[in-house]
């Protein structure tokens, strides 16, 4: 089951400039090291994982209460990473719609890929696969990180910025978004949680 817990993501420090989630690439840690990920926000706490010194799209979904410590994902769990050794990557914000997006839930098993490259979206499910035009944008705005898809025919999805978790795994995610389909029986909602691709 999908649970989400909104929050405003938005963050004031130079290095955290701008919306989460977001991609990041690890930066000061020495070329043999590795930048340690964390199961809790402090320098004591035990090791979930590991990223190397030149990782890039290192997806940061939220921040510890000082915000000093990132959320990130690590395998199928989540852990914490100290931000002074992560530098933001260049590129829009997750809701300016412009960068690519994976979606994905359960009860059904859905996924819903899009690329704003493409003039459509693709929804699969264990017993179908679909292309839906992309008919419609909505990019979200600063101070209103939501955004929205129009799908086609009788079909959209919302997104909005919330600490997102699929049911299944520790994973955590940054985006929860909600999928309106018309079906066979009458209208459908689905709910899951997106991330943010590189």
């Amino acid at each position: 089951m999908i649970r989400a817990v909104g929050l405003w993501l938005a963050l004031g420090s130079a290095a955290m400039a701008g919306s989460l989630p977001a991609l990041f690439e690890v930066t000061g840690v020495a070329a043999g090291d590795m930048l340690n990920i964390r199961d809790a926000p402090m320098a004591g706490a035990g090791l979930v994982g590991t990223f190397r010194p030149d990782a890039r799209g290192v997806e940061v979904v939220g921040t510890s209460a000082d915000r000093k410590w990132g959320l990130v994902n690590a395998g199928e769990g989540h852990g914490y990473v100290a931000l002074r050794f992560l530098a933001r990557q260049p590129g829009p914000d997750w809701f300016a719609l412009q960068a690519p997006l994976t979606c994905s839930g359960t009860e059904p098993f859905w996924t819903l890929a899009f690329d704003p490259a493409l003039p459509v979206a693709v929804y699969r499910t264990p017993d179908v696969q679909a292309s839906f035009t992309v008919q419609a944008r909505w990019p979200g705005q600063a101070r209103q990180p939501v955004a929205g898809l129009a799908l086609g025919t009788n079909r959209f999805l919302n997104l909005q910025p919330a600490i997102c978790s699929d049911g299944m795994t520790d994973r955590q995610f940054g985006i929860a978004a909600l999928l309106f389909l018309q079906g066979g029986t009458g209208p459908v909602t689905l709910s899951g949680c997106c991330t943010r691709q590189p």
